[in-house]
Order: structure tokens, then sequence, then C-alpha cells
């Protein structure tokens, strides 16, 4: 079976149960952007195929060996329905959305139900007739993640330390004010915290406003992978984050963490973590799911204050505020 993966972090990661629950029964093969099916490479009885967005022919070419497989999508897009279809492949299954429908061999109608986005992908295998008994997020990794972690935190010394993750591709209206994580960084380094900032090249900024004056803060935006930046996770005390996909591998590796959510809703797409703390205050206008605050005050973010991202860290790993 090739399971054509999410091309988002966050959705990737809440699909894991699905790549779990198929790959006990058989071996599968998950198609996607290449830095995610990589993060997944250590899952046994999965094969790994990359996806190149924009270059068709190569994304044929790839699917080219599995015409006698079945395809499954968790994206909801014509352009992936269409791709299998046109690599030939025998069975093509998917959720009845953006007007695919004559393109699917099995062509699933949506859930009318508000659903958390993990169990929007069970639903589907369920419908199926697929496995879909194992519910929780997981991410094996091996000792490469490790090893790279520790090469990348040499410069930090033996302290404990406490991850923040300030982006959020998705928009502003998700994000933390940047000047709050600089607080609440300068507040972690008195308490004897080492503090490392993670992010990918878009966070180079807020890491470098954050670091800025302050010692014992490393801004690790843009210089990792994301199997290095998993094996951080796992060395770490705990991540502070927006709703973000690293919020979701923080989910997945049971890290202690701390979740930021504005205009977004925990109910969909909050971490699947027993190890997780929301921090949400719901406004009249939320959740508006809008990249950017309608009225710029973004309100929901800002009144959320360090003291209390504090006090969730005390509860998660015992920090003193």
């Amino acid at each position: 079976m090739v399971v054509r993966i999410p091309n988002w972090l966050g959705d990737a990661l809440m699909a894991t149960p699905v790549y779990y629950n198929l790959s006990q029964k058989t071996k599968i093969y998950l198609f996607g952007p290449q830095p995610l099916v990589n993060l997944f490479k250590f899952f046994p009885n999965v094969g790994l195929l990359p996806y190149e967005k924009g270059n068709t022919s190569q994304n044929l070419e790839t699917l080219k060996p599995f015409k006698n497989e079945t395809g499954l999508l968790l994206t909801n897009s014509f352009s992936s329905a269409w791709l299998f279809f046109r690599a030939g492949l025998k069975e093509r299954w998917g959720y009845a959305k953006d007007l695919r429908s004559f393109l699917l061999t099995k062509a699933i109608k949506p859930p009318k139900q508000k659903f958390h986005q993990r169990d929007y992908y069970l639903y589907l295998l369920k419908t199926l007739g697929l496995p879909c008994e194992y519910k929780d997020l997981v991410l094996p990794l091996g000792e490469e993640a490790i090893e790279k972690a520790k090469t990348l935190l040499k410069p930090t010394g033996e302290n404990p330390f406490v991850i923040l993750a300030p982006g959020a591709a998705y928009g502003q209206a998700k994000m933390w004010p940047k000047e709050y994580y600089k607080s609440l960084a300068s507040r972690l380094v008195k308490q004897g915290f080492v503090v490392v900032i993670a992010g990918g090249e878009k966070e180079k900024e807020v890491g470098e406003f954050i670091k800025k004056d302050l010692q014992g803060v490393y801004n690790l935006c843009g210089k990792t992978d994301l199997i290095a930046v998993a094996g951080m996770f796992v060395l770490a005390k705990a991540v502070v984050s927006n709703d973000s996909g690293l919020m979701h591998l923080a989910a997945a590796l049971r890290i202690p963490q701390v979740a930021i959510f504005g205009s977004t809703d925990p109910q969909k797409t909050g971490p699947l973590n027993p190890k997780a703390i929301v921090l949400h205050h719901k406004m009249p206008c939320s959740p508006c799911f809008k990249r950017t605050c309608p009225y710029n005050h973004y309100e929901c973010l800002r009144s959320i204050s360090v003291d209390e991202v504090l006090k969730a860290l005390d509860k998660v790993f015992g920090i003193k505020n």
C-alpha cells in the first residue's frame, strides 16, 4: 500500500497512528515531501517515497513500480488524487473532497461530526475497513537522531535546557509575541536553565531577537533537520511552542510541553500528549482560524502571560516560577 501523507509536519505527525496500524499488517510506502518521509524512516515495515513538488514526471516515475498497489490518500486535494490516477495505481482510496470522487475507486464521505485531526484520519481507515485500533501518536527514533542532537548541543554545555519553538507556518495569529518569548527565555536563564530556540529558516530572525543580549540562549533555527530536532526534543526538559508542527513533534515523542493557542482550536489540533498543558484564552471571536487577527490586537495570544507559561512549566516538570 502507498500512503500519500499530509504535506504539513503537524498533520503528518497526527497521521502516525495510520502508519502504525497499517504497518502492523503489511509493508507500506509513505509518499510525501522528503523532509517529512525521512522523519518516519525508523518505522518498522515502512518504505519511503519522496514527493517532489512541481515535478510531475519525477513523481510519476517514483510511483511507476506500484501500479498493482492500493493508494491511500490522507491529503484532500484534487491534485494528489489526479497523480495517483495518472500513475495507474490499481486502487485509489480517500475522502470525497475537492471534486475528485471520479478519480477514486473508493470515495469516502467525510465525517459530519467535529473530530480531532488524528481521528479524522482514523475515521477514513475505519470506514474503509482497515485496522484502526491503535490511536496514540508514535514516532520511533534511531540513535542517529540522538547523536545529531548531541553534536548540535555541544556549545550549550551540561546544564538542563528548555526548547522554545516560536514559529507557526500558518501565520501570525498562531504566534505568541516574540517579546513574551524573550522574557520567558530571560527568566528561564535566571533559574539556571539553558534555552534552545528551534525552528526553520523562517524563524531565524525571531530566534535572534529572543537571543539578543541574553547569555545561555542558543538560536538553532535553520541549522537542523527534523531528525536532529526530534533528538533535541528527547534530550530537553520541556518544549514551549505555539500550535505548530513542532508542537505535534513534542507530543509524538511524549515530551513535557506547554502549547500556546491563539486563533485555532485545541479540540481539533491540540497536542495528544499526557505530558502537555494547553494554554488557550477563549475570546468571543475564537476560534477564528485566521492567519492574521482581523482586529489587529491578537488579544487571545497577548492575554497569555509569561507567568502563566512558567506556572505551566512547573506543573509539567517541576520548574519554580
